[in-house]
């Protein structure tokens, strides 16, 4: 390997390492956030969907409905936090001028 590529190589791991503490401090700093309103949402839709509705449907595929619905909640959650975690960390980094 010429030292060209090893010194691209570490640029990246650098920059790799930066985002991945700074991401890591913002998490923990707005942890409330993040966890907090998706459970209030799952549990709502859990008390409403799984105990309301969940009466009248009765089993779906052997499981009771609010079993069957539990892990639908969980992915949901899962996967708003994720994308709106993503979107703004951009979005700040963005504004805070740290990408062009």
């Amino acid at each position: 390997m010429s030292t060209e590529s090893l010194s691209i190589a570490a640029i990246r791991w650098t920059g790799l390492r930066t985002i991945v503490i700074r991401e890591y401090g913002r998490i923990v700093r707005i942890w409330a956030q993040t966890l907090v309103p998706s459970a209030v949402t799952a549990t709502l839709y859990f008390v409403i969907f799984g105990s309301l509705i969940g009466r009248r449907i009765g089993d779906m595929g052997g499981f009771d409905y609010r079993s069957y619905l539990a892990p639908g909640l969980i992915m949901m959650s899962v996967i708003t936090n994720s994308y709106g975690n993503v979107v703004s960390s951009f979005f700040g980094a963005k504004f805070g001028k740290h990408i062009e």
